[in-house]
């Protein structure tokens, strides 16, 4: 606490400093300051007029107070940029514009990125850090947000299973536990959101519209990461969707559509035997058997296997003046997996809105989005028992009550039939989630350099799991579980609260800047996970939807 304090009383030390240059009648020069090529705002610039120094925001945009009124100069200065000088004339107590376009010189600006509580150009930062913007994602299908990146950043594997909306891992560094998660930290537009038990799908990021992300970037040091403390331990990914105006965009209202169909087959499967290559191995090596084998000629994994079809649909309606910007998207995804009885589907929405109040000095941000997800997933024992059936053997028998064939008697050594799995079994899963937060960045009248930020958030989650093998699947009646019923029930909600100061000015005279920050934060985490199973189901007829004893 008495740290705190310390550092609370340098901050009151410097706004009580920075001022005593002000005397006698002055005025405000506001502005600001682009790069003369490509027009986009430019952060970081050294404003200096008469004395008084700032820097420019991420916008571009700076305000001076305070300036001595008469003839001034007034002089912006960067590093790769060629220095220009303007001569205006402040009138006291009036406020004039001036906007500055500045030109590149031997190297070019570094780009700006946000790193926990501030925003930084990357050529400011000693850690690892990598971002990668929506013009460098990776296109074609993309379900999971992980996605995007893949291939992209130094040091970071992205591993996908195949599945249609996968659980593609994020690895940074590689491994980091034997026996603990290797995930990094996901922290979506500066809420910190969790991987586990949030999701009754494959990858619990499914539920973020990829269409809606603006940027990702990978911080992977302890040094960069360090501002999220212990749970950063495994690297942390910021990702940022389209919630402001991107600079130099275009203003007014806008409609955007985009949409996309893609095809999936299985371009190798394993080598087995044939019909006519099966019969005649029994009949050698195991002419006991012969009596087993069918007339049928069936490729069983041809069978299990399809071709998968997806499409992809988003719209986006957006407006954008110099001081507001809000976006509205919907979005709806359905990918079939080549493996049948695979599906994900997706439907999603996002709002985002920003404010600048108060004579540019209040900037408020709001950001909420949420989604449906279902899942279908193929029964378990489909792909093993598609390798043992015999391609002798029929998929379907009109004479027993299911209506496919399975291997007479019930010895624990005979394969199932796989395509009777898939019409008999069920597994599938719901999930529905919100995230949303409200940030709020004040900068101070008294003091430019000094700004306070509150960040209130929250990611709620309810999901449902249930799986489902009737009494007379052949699997049931060999081990004599007569049925089975399994279902899972999670839900979740977390809470972020931070709120902080900031302080960054350059110094009068001196090459460099002074950087300071205090503040509080706060999350909390709850969890339920109710589940239950049942065996020995008394009927069938349910088919899922309940429990009959």
């Amino acid at each position: 606490m008495r740290r705190s304090w310390y550092v609370i009383g340098a901050l009151v030390t410097v706004a009580w400093m920075a001022p005593l240059g002000a005397q006698g009648p002055s005025g405000t020069v506001r502005g600001r300051v682009v790069d003369n090529v490509t027009q986009q705002p430019v952060v970081g610039v050294r404003i200096d007029v008469g004395g008084r120094v700032t820097l420019t925001r991420s916008d571009g945009r700076y305000v001076v107070d305070g300036v001595r009124a008469g003839a001034n100069s007034l002089q912006a200065r960067l590093i790769g940029y060629a220095p220009v000088t303007r001569s205006i004339t402040v009138i006291a107590g009036q406020e004039i514009a001036v906007d500055v376009a500045i030109a590149a010189q031997a190297v070019t600006l570094t780009e700006l990125v946000v790193t926990g509580y501030g925003e930084q150009r990357a050529g400011n930062i000693t850690g690892a850090v990598s971002t990668i913007s929506s013009e460098e994602f990776n296109t074609g299908r993309v379900i999971s947000p992980t996605a995007l990146i893949a291939s992209k950043a130094p040091g970071v594997q992205v591993i996908d299973n195949n599945e249609p909306g996968g659980g593609l891992t994020i690895r940074i560094r590689g491994a980091t536990s034997i026996n603990a998660s290797s995930d990094p930290l996901y922290v979506i537009d500066g809420m910190p959101v969790g991987t586990g038990g949030l999701s009754a799908g494959r990858d619990p990021l499914n539920f973020l519209n990829p269409d809606d992300i603006e940027n990702i970037t990978v911080l992977r040091d302890a040094s960069a990461a360090a501002i999220y403390g212990a749970n950063a331990a495994n690297g942390v990914v910021l990702i940022t969707t389209k919630s402001r105006p991107r600079a130099g965009g275009r203003t007014g209202a806008q409609v955007e559509y985009s949409g996309s169909m893609s095809g999936s087959s299985v371009t190798r499967l394993p080598s087995m035997l044939n019909a006519a290559e099966f019969r005649t191995a029994v009949q050698t090596y195991a002419p006991q058997s012969v009596g087993q084998l069918q007339a049928a000629s069936t490729n069983w994994f041809d069978q299990v296997t399809r071709s998968g079809v997806g499409q992809d649909h988003n719209v986006s309606v957006s407006n954008a003046s110099e001081s507001m910007f809000y976006r509205l998207s919907l979005g709806y995804l359905n990918q079939d997996g080549v493996i049948q009885g695979t599906t994900a589907e997706r439907l999603s929405l996002g709002l985002a809105y920003q404010q600048r109040l108060l004579d540019d000095r209040l900037d408020v941000r709001a950001n909420v989005k949420g989604s449906r997800s279902y899942d279908l997933f193929t029964p378990g024992g489909v792909l093993s028992n598609a390798a043992q059936m015999g391609p002798t053997q029929p998929v379907l028998d009109p004479t027993v009550p299911t209506g496919y064939y399975d291997w007479p008697g019930n010895a624990l050594t005979s394969a199932d039939n796989p395509v009777a799995i898939l019409g008999l079994a069920t597994d599938r899963g719901t999930t529905y989630r919100s995230l949303g937060n409200i940030q709020v960045a004040y900068r101070m009248p008294f003091l430019e350099a000094l700004r306070g930020n509150v960040n209130l958030g929250y990611d709620v989650a309810k999901a449902q799991r249930a799986q489902f093998s009737p009494s007379v699947l052949h699997a049931q009646v060999k081990t004599g579980a007569k049925g089975t019923e399994y279902r899972s029930d999670p839900t979740a909600l977390n809470t972020v609260l931070d709120a902080f100061l900031n302080y960054a000015a350059p110094v009068g005279g001196i090459p460099g800047t002074v950087d300071a920050t205090a503040g509080y934060s706060y999350s909390n985490a709850y969890a339920e996970n109710p589940w239950f199973q049942a065996t020995g189901l008394g009927t069938d007829v349910l088919g899922g939807n309940g429990v009959t004893t």
